[in-house]
């Protein structure tokens, strides 16, 4: 075989030889495209910018950056880029079939990039084993906040935000959770918008821009800060009978009078401002607290504090039974963060497995082999006649899958 294609070579000239030998080597490359160019049939047509390419904010597989590049931050933006929901959608339909649609005229219609900040705050090591500082990470063993945080990292890599882990210094005399609040403070002085999420706390759709939520969730100009609403339950309310707004995930737009709001909340306990504000310190909920009780009502023009709602911004499925805090957008896994470990797999998982699925397809040819039409005689295969197979029985013999 191999003589045979030199000597086929050797009748051309040296330049026709060299035309031979690259159309030869451009044959696997067109279809490489092809094959990564292809649309993903399990996507609807609304979703796939191959079968609508008016809709903005998506690329297909054949716009990867260099198909070289198999780093870990390729094959992530690879796998979630054909899908990107629009900035602009009008609507948004979640895993159940329900519908979610704008209020109004969308304000965000392009991408705010690293405008926004995605934000991890914590003062403890986490270097211990499993956890997210140590050198070395594995599925087994890992600990459930270090899937949260992994998730915060992967969601702002899909959609090209910034990402940080600040190490925050200790307070001497309050309790950790409130070294939240003056690295938050820090951080809108650098970027447009911050998303702080406590480790517990995780985007339920990555493929949903933080852009179109900002739309839904209506962040005006005037917006200081989004927070959620804490499910009805006695201990989550204030002095005042308000329930308090969960501090373990909060939007923030930049400006002085988000400064100000800053400010005055890490202040609250010197009680300069607020009396009483000191007993928040140590006893529970710190600074959720402070703010459930002060800064929400100090800080009280119509749009300053935007209120989630507790279905669609706290909770999961496992605290339906909480006030429906089930967490539509945003999950909250103050039930069972042990749960924190599925939650990341979901979200690769719902995303990967119908690619995974659709190439299975693709590859059909290559190693599904049908022999339906044949029958067994001993341990011979043989032919079955028309008659036979007209009166096959798929299922006879069988049981059902999984029984």
């Amino acid at each position: 075989m191999a003589a045979a294609q030199y000597s086929a070579l050797g009748n051309f000239s040296p330049q026709g030889r060299w035309r031979r030998v690259l159309l030869i080597a451009m044959v696997p490359m067109f279809c490489a495209f092809l094959y990564y160019a292809a649309p993903s049939s399990y996507l609807p047509a609304n979703l796939n910018p191959l079968q609508n390419p008016s809709k903005p904010g998506n690329v297909s597989w054949a716009d990867a950056d260099n198909p070289e590049d198999m780093s870990m931050a390729t094959v992530i933006k690879a796998l979630y880029r054909p899908i990107l929901h629009p900035i602009d959608a009008p609507t948004f339909t979640d895993e159940d079939g329900d519908i979610y649609r704008l209020p109004g005229e969308p304000r965000f219609k392009k991408k705010l990039g690293k405008r926004v900040l995605i934000l991890d705050i914590d003062s403890r090591p986490l270097d211990a084993a499993g956890q997210i500082m140590n050198k070395e990470l594995k599925w087994k063993g890992m600990r459930a906040l270090s899937a949260g945080m992994l998730s915060h990292y992967m969601f702002a890599m899909i959609h090209g935000y910034d990402y940080q882990f600040i190490r925050a210094p200790d307070y001497a005399d309050r309790w950790g959770t409130w070294v939240k609040v003056p690295m938050m403070k820090e951080a809108l002085k650098s970027h447009d918008y911050i998303v702080f999420m406590d480790s517990d706390v995780m985007f339920h759709y990555p493929h949903l821009p933080l852009e179109w939520l900002l739309n839904y969730w209506n962040m005006s100009t005037d917006t200081l800060a989004m927070m959620a609403i804490d499910p009805d339950e006695p201990q989550n309310y204030d002095a005042k009978g308000n329930r308090y707004l969960n501090t373990g995930f909060v939007i923030a737009q930049q400006g002085d009078r988000t400064q100000e709001l800053f400010k005055a909340w890490g202040e609250c306990p010197s009680e300069e401002r607020y009396k009483g504000c000191s007993k928040w310190k140590l006893d529970w909920a710190h600074e959720q607290a402070a703010f459930g009780q002060y800064l929400r009502y100090d800080f009280d023009r119509p749009d300053d504090i935007k209120v989630l709602p507790c279905v669609e911004a706290n909770g999961a499925p496992e605290a339906m039974d909480r006030g429906g805090c089930k967490g539509v957008f945003v999950r909250h896994f103050w039930v069972d963060k042990n749960l924190l470990a599925k939650g990341l797999s979901d979200s690769v998982m719902q995303y990967f497995l119908p690619r995974l699925h659709e190439l299975y397809h693709q590859e059909a040819g290559q190693h599904i082999v049908d022999m339906k039409g044949k029958k067994l005689e001993g341990v011979d295969i043989v032919d079955m006649t028309q008659e036979e197979k007209d009166k096959l029985d798929s299922k006879k013999n069988q049981k059902d899958e999984g029984f």
